[in-house]
């Protein structure tokens, strides 16, 4: 078995000429998870395909909309006149056969006659210079479409993970990639963030995209952490009396 093939959904589109991929994985904050299960939701896109890996991740999940759930699925749609492909990683590729999934992913994508890829992570809000500042980013030398108003990434520091090697290899292949970097919490899932790079995404290609439904989740778990945090500190001020 190949280590990694991609297997079309019989009777869906299967020509992506022209067409952009957005993707994300489990990084930081979950950003890249959040905004592609955004994108998925949201816009209601046509499942056309699976990616199997040799060794794929022991999980599948079910909904009614999507029927069974595989790790890593790819949506299509016609979008504000784009042709939008999403790749959802509902998981993450076992470690070692992480580089061919990334790189099969960037060579079939170029073979498709995909224009370019833009994808989602999270950087830590310990990172950010000026309390203003919502994103950075990082490019491949062969994107040459707009950038964010906002810096690159700081050199210096690294993009570890899976968002790592899809960059390598779309580098290593002569790709176009973008990666949109919003500050995040990193040690908790950061829907705020994931609203940050949705939205400078779809000024960057021209979509109409409305996020606020990601940012009123970041508000209700924001209240309920700000309420535990005062129960805790209501709680440290107590005397403890054992018998």
């Amino acid at each position: 078995m190949k280590r990694v093939r991609y297997v079309p959904i019989e009777g869906a589109p299967q020509d992506f000429e022209g067409s952009i991929m957005v993707t994300g994985f489990m990084g930081f904050g979950l950003v890249g998870f959040i905004a592609t299960d955004f994108l998925v939701n949201k816009l209601e896109p046509q499942k056309v395909g699976y990616f199997v890996t040799k060794y794929l991740p022991e999980q599948i999940s079910y909904s009614e909309k999507n029927g069974i759930e595989l790790p890593f699925e790819l949506y299509f749609k016609e979008v504000d006149g784009k042709k939008l492909l999403i790749l959802m990683n509902r998981w993450t590729p076992v470690s070692v056969e992480r580089f061919a999934y990334a790189d099969f992913v960037i060579k079939w994508a170029k073979k498709r006659g995909v224009e370019a890829l833009y994808t989602f992570g999270g950087l830590d809000n310990n990172y950010r210079e000026d309390p203003k500042e919502r994103l950075r980013w990082v490019k491949t030398s062969y994107y040459k479409g707009p950038l964010p108003e906002a810096k690159p990434m700081t050199g210096g520091l690294k993009v570890v993970g899976p968002l790592a090697l899809i960059l390598a290899a779309a580098e290593t292949r002569g790709f176009p990639a973008l990666a949109l970097l919003p500050f995040c919490e990193s040690m908790r899932q950061d829907p705020r963030a994931s609203a940050v790079g949705l939205e400078e995404f779809a000024k960057l290609v021209g979509l109409k995209l409305d996020v606020r439904e990601l940012v009123e989740r970041a508000e209700s778990i924001e209240k309920e952490l700000d309420k535990l945090r005062k129960m805790m500190e209501v709680g440290s001020g107590r005397e403890s009396h054992y018998m």
